[in-house]
């Protein structure tokens, strides 16, 4: 899912302390950078989400917390 990266989301993203992205997620592989699910990590990765990026972060639909 989409979503926009605009200073709203920013301020609810740390205000309630939202986990969401691959860095978080129980199916990411660090080691290799990699989903186990085999799903392409660069827009759901933290750095997709960042207020400097490009603003293309997706919500992953297998996103399962640590």
């Amino acid at each position: 899912m989409r979503v926009q990266i605009d200073a709203r989301f920013q301020d609810e993203r740390d205000r309630f302390a939202f986990h969401f992205s691959c860095e978080d997620c129980v199916y990411f592989d660090a080691g290799g950078a990699r989903c186990a699910h085999g799903y392409p990590v660069a827009p759901h990765r933290a750095e997709a989400f960042a207020p400097e990026g490009a603003g293309e972060g997706m919500f992953c639909k297998e996103f399962e917390l640590v």
